[in-house]
């Protein structure tokens, strides 16, 4: 009877995961979009926007990550090796790769980053990730985490990757100064608990009602409120709570928009949210290039508030019929490394879904 209701569960109710990584997505390139105009003054008042933004996408990703994990914890050292972490790390390198060789061609107009084609970035990849796909990278991390850590009880998993999340979230008291780690640190509880508690998150997503969804909000903008406009970001655990109550708001919020139809293009972006997310910085990239000559122009300053709204919307748009135009090229989204195992795995893992 119990695995009929997880059946069932689990067939009726996990549509609102593509919803939601629809939703994180939409956050995410507009996130970047604001981070990149901004450097040419042309993102108006978005930044503050920015930082309200930063508390909800990834910890979103990396828990609906951690919901199709769980088996991982079964394998050996060696097929733990072969099934996940070499496709993450070839994937890692791959665009890594592909980074460089865009920037090449395309001028690098962050001046508050390293340059992406600098032989120090390039030779640290591996331990000290300075690109936007640090994400791949912090996947693997977690996943190795988890599977070394297993054997551990799993509230002390949890504590101990709840009181790293607290420092780390906490400004000035952890901070790794790298991209790559500072994130690790942040958002492995969020993988973790949803590692070991897939069926409960299930069942209590399947529950959601309409005043979930507003007590959530209220307390996600009330944190927001504490955050940005009284600056009390330092007080410990608070950015981690915000984080927390980001990732429930998104699941009951998911839970309950999915039903609407004229919303079924927020799942079609997270079918797509894994190839939208490598694709969409070329896009972001490319378009300030072409705009940095015009950057002084007065129309383009007072569009400022406007314009990383705009730019996000071409370029959800345009990454994702690039995803679906590259989709044939598989080389880009899984191993050939796995090319013998694929033909025994479910069609749904040549997509990587499990990945974002």
């Amino acid at each position: 009877m119990y695995i009929s209701l997880v059946k069932e569960i689990q067939t009726e109710n996990r549509e609102w995961i593509n919803f939601a990584k629809g939703a994180a997505i939409i956050l995410v390139v507009l996130y970047h979009s604001s981070l990149f105009l901004n450097d040419l003054g042309l993102a108006g008042s978005t930044p503050r926007l920015r930082l309200l933004l930063s508390y909800f996408p990834m910890p979103v990703f990396f828990f609906i990550a951690g919901l199709t994990a769980r088996r991982m914890l079964t394998w050996n050292l060696k097929d733990l090796w072969r099934r996940r972490l070499l496709v993450l790390v070839y994937l890692y390198l791959l665009w890594s790769v592909i980074r460089v060789v865009f920037y090449l061609v395309v001028p690098h107009l962050r001046g508050t980053e390293r340059s992406p084609t600098d032989l120090l970035n390039l030779v640290l990849l591996p331990v000290w990730p300075t690109s936007s796909y640090w994400f791949i990278w912090a996947l693997a991390i977690f996943t190795l985490l988890a599977w070394l850590l297993r054997k551990l009880p799993i509230s002390l998993q949890l504590l101990l990757a709840g009181v790293v999340a607290m420092l780390s979230t906490t400004p000035g008291v952890l901070d790794l100064d790298n991209v790559g780690w500072d994130r690790v640190a942040a958002n492995f509880i969020f993988f973790i608990t949803a590692v070991y508690f897939p069926h409960a998150i299930y069942r209590l997503a399947a529950r959601v009602r309409v005043w979930h969804a507003t007590v959530l909000v209220a307390a996600y903008v009330g944190l927001a409120v504490l955050l940005v406009p009284l600056h009390l970001s330092r007080v410990p655990g608070l950015i981690l709570l915000e984080s927390m109550v980001a990732v429930a708001m998104g699941v009951t919020l998911a839970t309950l928009l999915v039903r609407v139809r004229w919303l079924n293009f927020m799942s079609t972006l997270g079918q797509y949210s894994f190839q939208i997310y490598l694709l969409h910085l070329f896009l972001v990239a490319s378009a300030l290039a072409l705009l940095a000559p015009f950057a002084e122009s007065p129309w383009l300053e007072r569009a400022g508030n406007a314009l990383p709204f705009l730019l996000a919307a071409i370029v959800l748009v345009a990454s994702l019929y690039l995803a679906k135009l590259l989709r044939r090229f598989s080389f880009l989204w899984v191993s050939p490394f796995r090319k013998r195992q694929a033909k025994s795995v479910p069609r749904r893992a040549h997509s990587n879904g499990d990945l974002l």
